[in-house]
């Protein structure tokens, strides 16, 4: 994500999140990224997430891992922004979470931020179906992460 976020800059970017739960569902792995939509637009301040070849993409995946692997949310890059939800995130993700096609009540949002002053934050959110948006705390990672010892 971090990769494809620089890659991208100062234009925001991202995909769909692959992932499982955990066998009593109070848990969520994320596990890979779906690939980016040759659809997809972003600009400096929005993301448009394309749709082109994502149902061939899940539905191989599905097959692929007997249904173990599957759809967990979203991320996208705030470049030069803090990690937080825009208005219109926050209605797409409580969207998917309400829409009973895409099984998935507790959508992830991973929201990746870059300050002018070099440091890449991470936001993770779940929005539920049944308690709306939740935020966890937030993931601070230095540019700059060599080992100095």
């Amino acid at each position: 994500m971090l990769k494809m976020a620089q890659t991208h800059s100062p234009n925001e970017v991202g995909t769909s999140l692959v992932g499982c739960y955990s066998d009593n569902g109070f848990e969520a792995y994320v596990l890979d990224l779906a690939p980016l939509s040759s659809d997809s637009k972003g600009s400096r301040t929005s993301f448009y997430r394309g749709t082109t070849g994502m149902r061939k993409f899940f539905t191989k995946l599905r097959e692929t891992f007997n249904r173990k692997r599957h759809y967990v949310g979203e991320w996208h890059s705030h470049p030069d922004a803090i990690p937080h939800p825009s208005q219109t995130d926050d209605m797409q993700q409580l969207a998917i979470a309400k829409d009973t096609n895409t099984k998935c009540p507790e959508c992830i949002l991973i929201l990746i931020g870059h300050t002018l002053s070099g440091v890449n934050e991470i936001g993770v959110f779940v929005y539920s179906r049944k308690r709306g948006r939740i935020q966890l705390a937030p993931v601070h990672q230095r540019e700059d992460t060599t080992d100095s010892h």
